[in-house]
């Protein structure tokens, strides 16, 4: 990491330095303009915090499995929409289309309630399976955007040296389009994170359900609840960072795919 880029991130630390203290500020004056019971000794001392650290960690695996199955399934199908084949682009397309156009609460009830029953799914498998399905369609349309985003000259030198469609797309358009498609990616998995709260309609105990709870429990609710954004919004800017690392370290590098 050179000097500039460490200057953009600790630039980055002190602005959400800066919003946190701001945000934590608000809160403050917010407690004693409003008539609400606030007591954060008694949510910190009772069930809550574990019940909700419990709900975070089941919100990472969903999240986590659900990008492990959306990445390559998103990438398939963004390569059928590029593909010379007018069959496989329509198949691409319909399955784009499809996912897209419907609501993801509807998919995770389908799943859960129809399509899941017939391979015996569980809540868990079945919102990582909507979540995995309904993330790729995105990350398709994501693919397909980088892949045209290439010069056709790239594709056509390629092939001029011998390559076939195959290996010219593997090793000289999406080394390319990799790069152009990293941070439209880092946005979606960010959502998918926050998407991940809709598994809680079929039961599955995540953190918005622990939270829904912990409130019923507690009758705490605006301490419930922020606890909770706070919990979504570490586990959001540790995504994107480790994003912006990553884009960070392919901008590095020498563009070597580029046939000149």
């Amino acid at each position: 990491m050179n000097s500039r880029q460490q200057q953009g991130l600790v630039l980055r630390l002190v602005l959400y330095g800066g919003l946190l203290g701001t945000f934590l500020f608000w809160l403050y004056s917010l407690q004693s303009q409003t008539s609400y019971p606030w007591d954060w000794p008694r949510f910190f001392e009772g069930i809550g915090p574990r019940l909700l650290i419990s709900g975070l960690w089941l919100t990472i695996q969903v999240a986590g499995l659900s990008l492990c199955v959306a990445l390559p399934l998103g990438i398939g199908v963004g390569l059928l929409r590029v593909s010379r084949s007018r069959d496989l682009r329509w198949l691409g397309a319909i399955y784009v289309e499809l996912i897209r156009g419907t609501p993801l609460l509807v998919q995770v009830m389908l799943w859960y309630f129809f399509i899941g029953r017939a391979f015996g799914l569980e809540s868990f498998g079945a919102a990582v399976a909507a979540l995995s399905c309904f993330t790729a369609s995105y990350i398709a349309e994501i693919v397909r955007a980088g892949i045209e985003s290439i010069d056709s000259g790239q594709m056509e030198a390629a092939r001029s040296l011998g390559l076939t469609h195959a290996q010219a797309m593997q090793s000289v358009i999406l080394p390319q389009a990799i790069r152009r498609i990293l941070p439209p990616l880092a946005s979606e998995f960010v959502a998918l994170v926050k998407d991940s709260s809709l598994a809680s309609v079929v039961g599955l105990e995540e953190l918005t359900k622990r939270a829904t709870d912990v409130q019923g429990r507690t009758y705490q609710t605006f301490e419930v609840w922020i606890v909770t954004a706070v919990l979504y919004l570490v586990v959001n800017i540790s995504l994107s960072f480790a994003i912006r690392f990553l884009e960070a370290k392919t901008k590095t590098g020498k563009d070597e795919a580029v046939i000149r």
